[in-house]
């Protein structure tokens, strides 16, 4: 209730009907309270996926680049070279698929992962 004892709308369509919403002074301030509100919006997810990407692990890469279905280069312990998509990602190995065979890698091999050059 306001000072004058009247009931405050119970939405925002009685908000509008009582002629409130369409004071252009209040438009003006409604819109740019949304652009500011959508520019918040956007930097903070902004923020966010700055964030996951500088936290991200060798494991999240590979579960990134599976769900891309990426062709990559991974380089192991003891220097061998496997290229191929990735397949799958488990908790501590990753498969990599090249002309219908397959191949499990263990995380703690892997030395380097390259994205072939197309």
């Amino acid at each position: 209730m306001d000072s004058l004892g009247d009931k405050p709308p119970e939405d925002l369509a009685d908000y509008t009907a009582n002629g409130l919403g369409n004071h252009p002074d209040l438009r003006a301030l409604g819109k740019r309270l949304r652009l500011e509100m959508d520019e918040t919006l956007r930097a903070e997810q902004y923020a966010a996926r700055v964030a996951a990407q500088r936290r991200s692990t060798i494991r999240d890469r590979f579960l990134m680049a599976e769900d891309r279905g990426a062709r990559l280069n991974v380089e192991v312990a003891g220097g061998s070279d496997i290229c191929g998509t990735i397949v799958a990602v488990g908790v501590d190995h990753v498969v990599i698929a090249d002309r219908g065979r397959h191949c499990w890698v263990a995380l703690q091999h892997v030395i380097a992962v390259r994205v072939p050059v197309s």
